[in-house]
């Protein structure tokens, strides 16, 4: 799989980006097996997951999308899809026409009146809240430097009281070789916070939503665990919290939650969000509103993980961003990921 040259490092692979690609897509699940024991219909998730697909590629306009699936999402949703303005006609490239709102079924709106629903971060003016501020923000990830330890993962999951099956990072590793001569692939993948996400574009309840920091949110209070933008990631980067948790390990492991998106939701109990509910990497959110880097990038032993903004020409992320060695994941997915890699 991998090859060898001078310019190679020791340990290190010279992997091409398709076989990075390859490694990616084996993360994700199955459609059919996801969507096996949802109550929603299986069939139109798949076509509606591929054509939110082909929407981030180019291939498909927003019109086109919601004329073809208005109606059956009326009927599989019903009011849970209706009620919702969906789609938004300010979501960027994700967006429909005014006209082509007005004619479906759901309601017509911006995605502002679901936004500023969301937590106000205290001091806030009303119109700010978590996700409203003027970064861009973006990762950059040095696959030279990460020495798949897993200390991103231990800490994502200490951090936002992830339950079991539930891991917002994952390091995914390949070996090349036999002995002595043996290397090895360590590619961290978080949520690539997507300028063109598919799951923005599948979710019939606008549950998942591009904030203006371009993190992507997921409303707990919204979602109806359909599953479809489980399927919809290019990324498998999506989780479904099916209510499991660490009791058997940790004593009153459920008691202490995080404040995923700003708000804190107290213990874990059934019935209640965010059980039952989407769930995936948010840039720790709630750090990133107080100052403070995420939990993946702070403890990061070899520094492999780095954050800022990339809208910000001086700053170390948008300069590494921009550098020769950078790359994305599935760029011809069309989904354009806010993290960056670098060979």
């Amino acid at each position: 799989m991998s090859t060898t040259d001078d310019n190679t490092l020791p340990g290190i692979p010279n992997v091409g980006k398709a076989d990075l690609d390859a490694m990616v897509e084996n993360e994700r699940p199955d459609p059919r097996e996801e969507l096996a024991d949802v109550e929603a219909d299986t069939d139109l998730g798949i076509a509606m997951a591929e054509d939110a697909q082909r929407v981030a590629r180019g291939e498909l306009s927003g019109d086109e999308y919601w004329e073809k699936y208005d109606e059956a999402a009326g009927a599989e949703f019903g009011e849970a899809y209706q009620e919702t303005p969906n789609p938004a006609v300010d979501a960027g490239d994700q967006t429909v026409s005014t006209e082509t709102a007005e004619s479906l079924s759901c309601a017509v709106g911006s995605m502002d009146t679901v936004a500023t629903e969301s937590a106000q971060v205290e001091g806030e003016e009303p119109d700010g809240g978590i996700g409203a501020g003027d970064e861009k923000w973006g990762m950059v990830i040095d696959l030279q430097k990460c020495v798949g330890c897993d200390s991103c993962t231990v800490a994502c999951k200490s951090e936002n009281r992830t339950p079991p099956g539930v891991s917002y990072n994952v390091v995914m590793e390949e070996e090349h070789g036999e002995f002595p001569n043996v290397t090895r692939t360590n590619v961290p993948r978080p949520c690539m916070q997507c300028d063109n996400p598919p799951c923005v574009q599948v979710c019939p309840v606008s549950a998942t939503y591009k904030m203006d920091d371009g993190v992507v949110n997921i409303d707990y209070d919204r979602c109806i665990g359909c599953r479809y933008c489980i399927i919809a990631c290019p990324y498998g980067a999506r989780y479904f919290d099916f209510g499991e948790n660490y009791d058997d390990e940790v004593d009153e492991a459920g008691e202490v939650t995080s404040p995923e998106y700003g708000v804190d939701r107290g213990p874990r109990e059934e019935g209640k969000s965010p059980i039952g509910n989407i769930r995936k990497c948010s840039f720790c959110t709630h750090r990133l509103e107080r100052g403070e880097e995420p939990a993946c990038v702070e403890t990061c032993v070899g520094d492999a993980r780095n954050m800022g903004d990339l809208e910000n020409p001086d700053s170390d992320v948008a300069q590494m961003a921009n550098s020769s060695r950078a790359f994305q994941l599935k760029e011809d997915e069309g989904t354009d990921p806010n993290v960056y890699y670098l060979k």
